[in-house]
């Protein structure tokens, strides 16, 4: 929950050589971050134009809350927000519980915009009018109160909920959870490729839920985007604190691959680079090819060429009074781009697809997450795949507590799933795949 457990993929291009026709439509079940929304519109002009058609579909509102925050922030010009800024702000709303002041004003004054933006389809439209917001009524009212929730200034300590979880996982060992942390990083993540994470995030991570810092910043404010179950009480609001993964981290993602080569090397087993230098140099790529549409040129200065990093400790962080958290009214013109729309609607629509007309042999590409397999359904598949059309399915290797003996359990039941679809299996290794790839309806 709250960010995916397997590294951003360019959609367009499983799609390319089965692909005769001028648009493409992806229909993404459990994305969880837009993080291949993002990758695949960044490049999009590596491949044949074509028009992208994203449909979304969350198990909580929560994710949708999220994932048009990061839609907001990615597409903004860099005359209004600068590509280093841009990144960190992501960042930092992306993977940490705690956040400098200046992105908890950030965050609360763009969630004003959002609130707009869901109860104003004309308002949506001028700021992302490439985004359509198709849920049902029930879930839009709970995005909204979700969304006002972002917007207040209630105090409560973010920190004290994950260390509440943090405790009911480790039991007995919490004494000596450092100890448990290391195991998890060497003998778990590691060796399943996470070998950019230093054991310094890893442990901030783990602690506190710290993933990100760099040196010239300090966090206090609680991310309130990372609340669950939020339900207004009078003029404040109640809600379950965090509830996502304390596990694995926000570092699959965008933190375990990159093109250039540099940023993973390592020397005498130790990295040159954190995987937060490695997220940020992907995601200033992304931003980059977003708006302008070319390769992207990265600079190499930066915080690792500055000396030794300081972890922040929980006692150390400072807070604000609330009556500095500023309302920052503003009207935000996202990134010209008229080749892709992005519709996000109701979990509970998917299984009426299966008898609608409007999405028989629709859907080019159809993604599921590892947690939505409960929605997936022969009957829904078998009516909306296109001809040729690829199935992916995430795998599980990153849950830090699966071993072989789970992942094999997780490869049967998705096998047991298939029972009945049309599907020629492409890729299907449960202990070395990220994704599971299948061939719909292939003629």
């Amino acid at each position: 929950m709250f960010w995916g457990l397997t590294p951003a993929l360019d959609l367009q291009s499983f799609c390319c050589k089965n692909n005769d026709n001028k648009k493409l439509n992806f229909l993404i079940v459990g994305g969880a971050d837009c993080r291949h929304v993002l990758k695949t519109i960044a490049r999009k002009y590596r491949h044949e134009k074509v028009q992208l058609n994203f449909y979304i579909m969350e198990g909580c509102m929560e994710l949708v809350a999220r994932e048009l925050l990061f839609l907001l922030l990615a597409f903004m010009q860099q005359r209004e927000l600068g590509e280093v800024q841009k990144t960190r702000i992501f960042m930092e709303i992306y993977g940490n519980t705690v956040v400098r002041p200046y992105v908890g004003k950030f965050l609360a004054s763009t969630a004003k915009e959002l609130l707009s933006a869901i109860t104003d389809y004309e308002h949506l439209k001028k700021i992302m009018p490439f985004v359509n917001l198709n849920v049902k009524y029930k879930d839009r009212d709970y995005l909204e109160n979700l969304i006002k929730f972002w917007c207040s200034s209630d105090e409560f300590d973010i920190l004290h909920s994950w260390d509440r979880r943090v405790r009911k996982m480790l039991g007995m060992r919490y004494d000596a959870k450092f100890g448990a942390f290391d195991w998890d990083l060497h003998m778990r993540l590691h060796s399943i490729g996470g070998k950019q994470v230093s054991p310094q995030e890893y442990k901030s991570f783990r602690k506190n839920g710290v993933s990100f810092t760099w040196l010239e910043s300090e966090v206090s404010k609680p991310n309130r985007s990372l609340i669950c179950a939020t339900v207004p009480n009078g003029e404040k609001f109640i809600h379950y604190g965090y509830l996502g993964d304390i596990q694995t981290g926000p570092f699959v993602t965008y933190g375990l691959e990159c093109e250039d080569e540099e940023f993973l090397r390592s020397t005498n087993g130790q990295n040159r680079f954190r995987a937060t230098d490695v997220i940020e140099r992907n995601l200033r790529q992304i931003f980059h090819e977003i708006e302008f549409g070319e390769e992207y040129q990265h600079s190499v200065m930066n915080d690792y060429l500055m000396g030794a990093l300081r972890m922040q400790e929980a006692n150390q962080m400072i807070d604000i009074s609330a009556d500095q958290m500023i309302s920052r009214p503003k009207d935000y013109k996202s990134v010209d781009i008229d080749d892709v729309s992005v519709t996000f609607m109701s979990i509970s629509q998917l299984k009426q697809m299966a008898y609608k007309e409007d999405f028989k042999a629709f859907f080019n590409l159809i993604y599921f997450c590892s947690t939505h397999l409960q929605f997936f359904e022969k009957e829904v598949i078998n009516n909306v795949a296109a001809q040729n059309a690829v199935l992916l399915v995430e795998n599980q290797r990153y849950v830090l507590s699966y071993r072989d003996k789970e992942l094999k359990g997780y490869a049967d039941k998705v096998k047991e799933k298939l029972d009945g679809v049309n599907a020629v299996e492409g890729k299907f290794d449960c202990l070395g795949d990220d994704y599971f790839e299948f061939i719909l309806n292939a003629t």
